[in-house]
C-alpha cells in the first residue's frame, strides 16, 4: 500500500522520530513522550506499522566486534542486462551475508553493494569465489572505507 507523508499528523511525526532513536521503548514510555494515554499511542504506532511508515525494528550491531569491520563499496558493471539477470543477480546477492546492501544504480555501475567482511584477504577471497563466479559481470571497482564520519540509519521527519 503506498502511503503519503501528508497523511500523518505532528504526533505521527513524533512517533516515527522517537522511535528512530528508540524502538525499544515501551508503549507506556512512548506514550509519555508525546504526551498521550497509552491505548491511543498503541493504535496510532500500529497504524504507522500497518501503513507502512515503519518497516521494521531492528537492533545496530557492532561490526568490528563482530569482525565485519572490513566495510567496501563495491560498483558492479554487467556485460549484459535482462530481466532474468538482473534477478538472478539480486537473489544470488541476497544470499550472500557480506553484502549488507545492494542498490540498482545508474552512472558508471549497475549495481552498488556494500560488503563487510574481516579483512582485505576476506574481501579478496569475496571476489574470488563468489563475485567471480556470477556470470556477466564485466566490471568490479571497489572503494575501501578508511572512517565513518555519519552514519545515520533514520530520516529527518
Amino acid at each position: 500500500m503506498e502511503t503519503y507523508i501528508h497523511e500523518l499528523d505532528e504526533t505521527d511525526l513524533r512517533i516515527l522520530r522517537i522511535l528512530q532513536e528508540n524502538s525499544r521503548l515501551t508503549t507506556k514510555e512512548l506514550a509519555q513522550q508525546i504526551h498521550l494515554s497509552v491505548t491511543p499511542t498503541y493504535e496510532r504506532q500500529r497504524r504507522l506499522e500497518r501503513m507502512g511508515y515503519i518497516k521494521g525494528y531492528v537492533a545496530v550491531l557492532d561490526a568490528n566486534k563482530l569482525e565485519r569491520g572490513f566495510m567496501v563499496f563495491c560498483s558492479v558493471s554487467m556485460k549484459q542486462i535482462n530481466k532474468k539477470i538482473a534477478n538472478d543477480f539480486c537473489e544470488t546477492v541476497g544470499g550472500w551475508p557480506e553484502v549488507t546492501e545492494c542498490y540498482n544504480i545508474s552512472g558508471d555501475g549497475d549495481y552498488l553493494l556494500k560488503v563487510c567482511v574481516s579483512s582485505m584477504q576476506r574481501y579478496q577471497q569475496f571476489i574470488l569465489d563468489k563475485l567471480g563466479d556470477f556470470p556477466y559481470i564485466s566490471k568490479v571497482s571497489s572503494c575501501f572505507v578508511m572512517d565513518t564520519l555519519k552514519l545515520t540509519y533514520g530520516f529527518t521527519v
